[in-house]
């Protein structure tokens, strides 16, 4: 699809092809920008997710990476700990907004408006 701030020079203006190329290239620049697209050879570029390790390959590094991280537990144990902090969390607000009753929640609807 072409931007409709390029279409009058793509399509109308039928000796400047140049538009169109800049018009492509613009667009491929912004879906660069957002991750839509990769660039394989290229390390700025290129898919992220390709270059995670998997298999032995993780398995290998897995102990060195994880005490770079300062994790001294195994990551499930360290992601329920995590789960459990936030699942506190969500209570401990529950029951404060319980608390505060209906009130409360009318207050801060008017004053965020």
């Amino acid at each position: 699809m072409i931007a409709p701030p390029w279409r009058h020079f793509s399509f109308r203006c039928s000796s400047t092809p140049d538009a169109y190329v800049v018009c492509v290239l613009e667009q491929l620049h912004r879906a660069l920008n957002n991750r839509d697209v990769f660039a394989s050879p290229s390390h700025r570029w290129s898919n992220p997710r390709a270059r995670l390790l998997d298999g032995p390959d993780w398995d290998a590094v897995e102990e060195d990476v994880l005490a770079g991280l300062s994790l001294d537990m195994p990551v499930e144990e360290h992601l329920a700990e995590l789960v459990r902090g936030l699942d506190a969390g969500w209570k401990q607000l529950a029951e404060r907004l319980e608390e505060a009753g209906p009130a409360a929640n009318s207050s801060a609807t008017s004053s965020a408006s």
